[in-house]
């Protein structure tokens, strides 16, 4: 098999995986973070979308359940519809103290922040430290190809959250294996 080959059976199934929209509405403690994807230089910093891609992430920590999706932007406008679609109003929603989620305290009256410059978590307990270990799982797996086209970057996004998703827990593979 070729390389071309290979790279375009890869493609169909990610963009078969990305066709399967999560169909569930996340319910118990959620946390809701963005990550800003260089796929070109992968050292670059900054909020500046002009080489990166916006992707953001709802993470169930109960169910351990991702769903992400890549934004144009991130007005307050276009996360609370992102969130609306897939989270209970009954929901306890952590995210940091980002200007772009002070709406979400009218939508979700559960919704509680943490400040990350006086820790990772609150005083009241409150996280994001399992979404943050997400984006290091999706980074890393950007990182073993070469370049990925922006246009691209949605369909490895799906990729990375479905085998997320699908992967049992490190005691269920240890169970197995014994």
């Amino acid at each position: 098999m070729t390389l071309k080959t290979a790279w375009r059976m890869g493609h169909k199934i990610r963009r078969r995986i990305a066709k399967q929209e999560p169909q569930f509405i996340v319910e118990g403690t959620v946390q809701i973070d963005k990550m800003y994807l260089s796929h070109m230089a992968f050292k670059k910093q900054g909020r500046s979308l002009k080489n990166k891609t916006l992707i953001v992430g709802i993470y169930e920590k109960t169910t351990n359940n991702l769903i992400v999706k890549v934004l144009k932007n991130v007005k307050s406008k276009s996360l609370l519809n992102f969130s609306r679609s897939h989270i209970s109003l009954k929901c306890h929603v952590y995210t940091d103290d980002w200007k772009g989620y002070c709406d979400f305290k009218l939508v979700f009256p559960k919704h509680k922040t943490v400040n990350h410059q006086d820790g990772y978590v609150s005083k009241t307990g409150v996280n994001t430290n399992q979404i943050e270990s997400v984006w290091k799982h999706i980074r890393r797996t950007f990182k073993t190809h070469i370049k990925v086209a922006k246009h691209h970057v949605y369909l490895y996004a799906k990729e990375a959250a479905y085998k997320f998703n699908k992967i049992p827990s490190f005691e269920i593979v240890m169970l197995c294996l014994i």
